[in-house]
């Protein structure tokens, strides 16, 4: 015979799960919800974050950020200026033995940054927004090091700047457009290149593995570093000139 419960024997109850209370409203500190913001964007992207979702990320009432944000742009503003001053880039010279090596490995590293946090592309190349004196000086304080650093390998002043903004015009381009691609290739059923069997150059090359929409990043750092040389070399030329 089957043994069962006896209708007569009491049944453990099951004990209660108790739900941890949600964080009062205005709990929440300023830089709690930009850091929440952060962790949140990286999953969802910028256009994906908003105030209701990034409250129940934090588990807390919309109104807890609310608080300190009136609009998503009020938060956006907060989150960029944090990139600026937390991952800025130093001077041109990281880990490098001449100028041109120190140049590579900054926008080498600019780019790679940009690469693995498509966030901090949005958010300091891809959007304008206020930024507070602070984050100005900031980045003010970083293009000053790098200049500083050029004109001390031997560039003039205006040199110096231009090959800077170059370098950095490109490397953040670069990162602007790989960023646009690789969203581009998340989306199903998204446009063909358009390269056909009519396009014979094209269509062997990317036969061989490459894509116009592939980007040469070294050989357009090489082409500009190598200009930045003739530059140096017309500098130190015309140095000589006056001594005689």
């Amino acid at each position: 015979m089957t043994q069962g419960v006896s209708m007569s024997e009491p049944v453990a109850a099951k004990p209660r799960t108790v739900k941890p209370k949600r964080r009062p409203r205005g709990s929440l500190a300023l830089d709690d919800i930009v850091s929440g913001a952060f962790e949140l964007a990286e999953e969802v992207s910028i256009a994906g974050l908003s105030m209701p979702l990034l409250a129940k990320h934090m588990d807390a009432p919309v109104t807890s950020i609310y608080w300190h944000f009136r609009k998503k742009e009020q938060l956006l503003d907060a989150m960029t200026e944090r990139a600026i001053l937390q991952y800025h880039f130093s001077s041109p010279f990281i880990d490098g033995g001449t100028w041109q090596d120190g140049l590579r490995n900054h926008f080498r590293e600019i780019r790679r940054v940009f690469q693995e946090r498509p966030v901090l592309c949005e958010l300091i190349l891809m959007r304008t927004g206020e930024l507070s004196p602070e984050a100005t000086h900031t980045s003010v304080d970083n293009l000053e090091a790098a200049v500083g650093t050029l004109v001390e390998a031997g560039f003039k002043p205006d040199d110096a700047l231009s090959v800077y903004l170059a370098l950095s015009a490109f490397s953040r381009g670069t990162a602007m457009i790989e960023h646009l691609n690789a969203v581009q290739r998340q989306h199903p059923g998204r446009r063909a290149t358009g390269v056909t069997t009519a396009h014979p150059y094209l269509y062997e090359l990317e036969y061989q593995g490459h894509s116009i929409e592939t980007l040469e990043f070294e050989f357009t750092l090489e082409a500009l570093i190598s200009r930045a040389e003739a530059v140096l070399a017309e500098t130190a030329g015309a140095k000589k000139t006056r001594r005689r």
